[in-house]
């Protein structure tokens, strides 16, 4: 066996080259395609491009990188290197959007959440939202604590979601129940007394998938 042949394992990488494929590996996790040379060359605060590829091709040589021909974004990671990721990066929201075909997240701003959450389906139609009202004390939510929320504008009976009342320009989380025309916003928490709307003074904005919240 030629020195060539034998393999390289990760310990015996150039310590860039350890950066650049962690960076693609946390990069494809999160938006399922791999970076370009100028977005590694940026997040890792390399000095050129150049060098991002030097060490690109090096890891290919090494068997940690391949290069799809022709492609864009062509990079990708060998499957027996890759781990099912535990988290999904998705864009984070100052305020309540009630037409998300109209929705622009703020520029640059991403929230990690749990995979587990999406349950098999795609990140397209999910977004972090920052409460900033009080309004949501009622479903144990406070100020700078982040909804999960899939873009939805129906629920089925007995799931919860963020409700708007356009009549009153407030915004609930609630748990629905439906009673013919009318629709019944039921609190998280007991103590409260439930809401009851006839079903046009009622918007549903999405349906809740989780909270996050910092301590």
């Amino acid at each position: 066996m030629t020195k060539r042949d034998q393999p390289i394992y990760y310990e015996q990488l150039h310590v860039n080259q350890r950066r650049i494929f962690n960076f693609i590996k946390r990069f494809m996790d999160s938006y399922s395609y791999g970076p370009t040379m100028r977005e590694i060359m940026i997040g890792l605060d390399i000095t050129s491009t150049s060098v991002v590829d030097y060490h690109v091709n090096r890891l290919v040589e090494a068997g940690f990188l391949e290069k799809m021909p022709s492609i864009s974004r062509g990079l990708r990671i060998p499957d027996h290197y890759l781990e099912p990721p535990t988290s999904v990066s998705v864009p984070m929201l100052n305020e309540v959007i009630t037409n998300f075909a109209e929705c622009v997240p703020c520029y640059g701003r991403r929230h990690e959440i749990p995979v587990e959450w999406l349950k098999g389906r795609a990140t397209d139609d999910v977004y972090a939202l920052q409460v900033n009202t009080h309004l949501m004390y009622d479903a144990m939510v406070n100020d700078g604590d982040v909804v999960i929320l899939r873009r939805q504008n129906r629920l089925n009976d007995g799931e919860i979601g963020m409700i708007l009342l356009p009549a009153k320009n407030e915004t609930r989380i609630r748990k629905l129940k439906y009673e013919g025309e009318w629709v019944c916003l039921e609190p998280l928490m007991s103590v409260m007394q439930p809401l009851r709307y006839r079903r046009d003074e009622v918007q549903v904005v999405g349906k809740v998938l989780g909270l996050m919240r910092q301590f």
